[in-house]
């Protein structure tokens, strides 16, 4: 009789404890944050674009003559929400060009994530203003990048990867770190992997759970109308003529292909909310989402909202399998060890700004003034090494000079887009150039010989120019 009372209750109690843990197991597990990054910077891209755009019309947009005045906005948000916004509505028609510009530049900020915790709540304040501001021109795309906007000031980790703020603390730690190099002449930068967060967690499962929301509740709301039970829905949005890029009535002619992708996507927007937390089938349903979303953007030219669509669904996507993708290598594996004058003050500065680029540590960065650089490879020679800098690869590849740099911001996440204008016809004559110059009137420092070396000033130690040449 006791255990008719006593399992129940061990029942409940087990349930209890099961729910928590999977709670906090969802919410509070610390997540690595470079998804969320990457999500600001597309963020960041698509409010600039859209407030650029507005900008084009200052006085049609937000004017006090415009297309909806102050008082007409102000009446209509008293109406919608008492406790609704705009700072735009206390801006008089003179100061809008300037207050826009300012606008701009913290949104450019905001997306390369420099004083990201002001910056990403003034964001949001900018981007919420301007849609309440002119609610005619609103539309999913506004909406949606507002709500990005707020999780990410809400939770305060928008920075915390893919960031000028993360760059500049690794660089001043990396800085120390080349002045305090070993005797062995090899040093090796703290890892500059994002530390996973509870703040990043937070941020993207208020994103994710968002995005389950909205694909469960537009396919619950497809299945009311009959055009999507009878496979014509399609058809609808291809056949008008008001948004679409190109001319798609030669579908009428596929019935059946018509009937396919309506249903298609309406079992996209039920299933997602479902198979998306699949770890297994998350790659399938996000790549049917891109493409998805590609087509609308085609076939009815919703460009921008596809685009943030797209970007909101990057909250899903590995952390470590992005930086991947720009690394190009194993993390964790070196890719080539660099050899560097660390007698000089611009070599070494060089290093640390290099390695505050490489989260993954794929670069070793080695003192050739304090190691044989024979035993790196054995090609190599001092004077050639005090000449230009060197890469050897870990296929045993040397570079030098321009070449070597190049091939370093390749590997590099934030400096590989500058790592392309090799390919462009001529730069690189040009490159080995500039870099020959600069090598050949490089500082260096003097060598002490007494107590009072400190004062003596800096000499400049003139060597020969690089050829450039890649040696195997």
């Amino acid at each position: 009789m006791r255990r008719l009372l006593t399992d129940p209750l061990q029942a409940v109690a087990r349930l209890a404890n099961a729910v928590r843990d999977g709670w906090n197991r969802f919410v509070f597990t610390p997540a690595d944050p470079t998804s969320l990054g990457v999500v600001r910077v597309a963020t960041g891209i698509l409010a600039f674009w859209s407030l650029f755009v507005y900008g084009l019309d200052l006085q049609g947009f937000f004017g006090s003559t415009g297309w909806s005045t102050p008082e007409g906005v102000t009446a209509f948000l008293k109406e919608v929400d008492p406790t609704a916004w705009s700072f735009w509505l206390a801006i008089p028609d003179g100061l809008l060009r300037p207050v826009w510009i300012v606008c701009l530049v913290i949104l450019a900020l905001f997306t390369c994530g420099a004083f990201s915790r002001v910056t990403s709540v003034l964001a949001w304040a900018i981007i919420a203003s301007t849609v309440r501001r002119s609610p005619v021109t609103v539309y999913g795309f506004d909406q949606i990048l507002s709500t990005l906007c707020l999780y990410l000031a809400v939770t305060g980790a928008s920075g915390k990867a893919v960031s000028l703020d993360r760059y500049y603390a690794r660089w001043r730690r990396n800085r120390a770190e080349v002045a305090r190099r070993s005797k062995t002449g090899t040093w090796t930068a703290p890892s500059g992997r994002p530390e996973p967060s509870i703040a990043a967690n937070i941020a993207l499962r208020l994103i994710q759970c968002h995005l389950v929301l909205i694909y469960g509740m537009a396919g619950l709301a497809k299945l009311q109308g009959p055009a999507w039970w009878n496979g014509s829905a399609f058809w609808g949005t291809v056949a008008a003529g008001e948004f679409r890029l190109f001319d798609l009535t030669w579908l009428a002619s596929y019935p059946q292909l018509i009937n396919a992708f309506t249903h298609a996507g309406l079992a996209v927007e039920l299933l997602y909310p479902i198979v998306i937390w699949n770890r297994a089938g998350r790659p399938i349903v996000l790549a049917i989402v891109t493409l998805m979303h590609i087509g609308i953007g085609i076939t009815l030219g919703l460009v921008e909202f596809s685009l943030v669509m797209v970007a909101a669904n990057l909250a899903f996507v590995s952390g470590p399998w992005l930086r991947s993708l720009v690394a190009g290598a194993v993390p964790g594996q070196v890719a080539g060890r660099v050899l560097y004058d660390g007698a000089c003050p611009r070599c070494r500065a060089s290093m640390a700004i290099v390695s505050a680029g490489d989260p993954d540590r794929l670069i070793e960065p080695v003192d050739l003034t304090a190691v044989d650089v024979t035993k790196v490879h054995p090609s190599l020679s001092r004077e050639a090494c005090m000449r230009s800098m060197h890469l050897v690869t870990s296929k045993r590849k040397v570079k030098e000079g321009y070449d070597a740099v190049m091939a370093i911001l390749g590997w590099t996440p934030l400096f590989w887009p500058i790592s392309l204008v090799r390919f462009i016809p001529g730069v690189s004559v040009v490159g080995r150039k500039v870099y020959n110059r600069i090598a050949a009137s490089r500082p260096r420092d003097v060598v002490c010989n007494d107590e009072v070396c400190g004062i003596h000033p800096p000499s400049s130690a003139q060597v020969p120019a690089s050829t450039g040449r890649s040696a195997r």
